[in-house]
């Protein structure tokens, strides 16, 4: 009972945290990864349509390898320093299923009654292990926008394109031969080895290089 009043607590003060923003649009971003460039270039795709980016975590039980809540926190604390008002980081205290498209309108389901204006969706959201296509969550979500009222933005994730030499959404340019991953597991691996990693930023991977504490589960 005393853990369940923490978990009805913790979530009730970021509800409240996120209606005293006043700004009219609030994105929420999920993530368990890191950020690198990749996630930094779906976050300039939400500022076109949001004036604020809550980052938004689910910081319950994950599975082995995933970052625990310390790495994610002082990962986006770089951030925030060079968005400045444009992003903040509130987590919500829930689990991970990595149940793929079901878990996609989960999290839908949680930002709406969190009283968030936008949530996106992309590629392999929640996925498990590969074992779903990576735009099921997408296209179940897209069937599925009737029942909600919150904004759905989606994509189909972000690359670096060797023509363009840039990092590019999916789908913005017709180079799909060209296109490399951004991996956020490489990044994590790079990270334990104590390597750079050329889609993400230098800061950010010196400050988690230098930490004492654990960093993945």
């Amino acid at each position: 009972l005393k853990h369940f009043n923490f978990i009805i607590d913790f979530n009730k003060k970021m509800i409240n945290k996120i209606k005293r923003f006043s700004k009219s649009n609030k994105a929420a971003f999920q993530t368990r990864n890191i950020p690198h460039y990749g996630h930094e270039r779906i976050f300039k795709e939400i500022f076109k349509i949001s004036d604020l980016l809550i980052i938004n975590p689910l910081v319950g039980l994950k599975k082995k390898n995933d970052c625990t809540n310390y790495t994610l926190k002082k990962s986006y604390d770089i951030l925030k320093k060079i968005y400045k008002n444009k992003l903040v980081y509130l987590p919500i205290l829930a689990n991970m299923h990595y149940c793929g498209p079901r878990e996609a309108l989960h999290h839908l389901n949680l930002r709406e009654k969190f009283g968030f204006n936008i949530f996106t969706i992309g590629r392999d959201h929640a996925g498990a292990e590969n074992v779903y296509h990576p735009l099921s969550a997408i296209n179940l979500v897209k069937k599925n926008l009737k029942k909600f009222k919150i904004q759905t933005f989606t994509h189909n994730g972000a690359y670096f394109c060797e023509k363009c030499d840039k990092i590019i959404l999916k789908g913005e340019c017709s180079h799909q031969k060209s296109l490399k991953e951004i991996s956020g597991s490489e990044f994590r691996q790079n990270i334990i080895k104590k390597k750079s990693y050329k889609f993400a930023r230098k800061e950010i991977h010196d400050i988690l290089k230098k930490s004492k504490k654990k960093l993945f589960y």
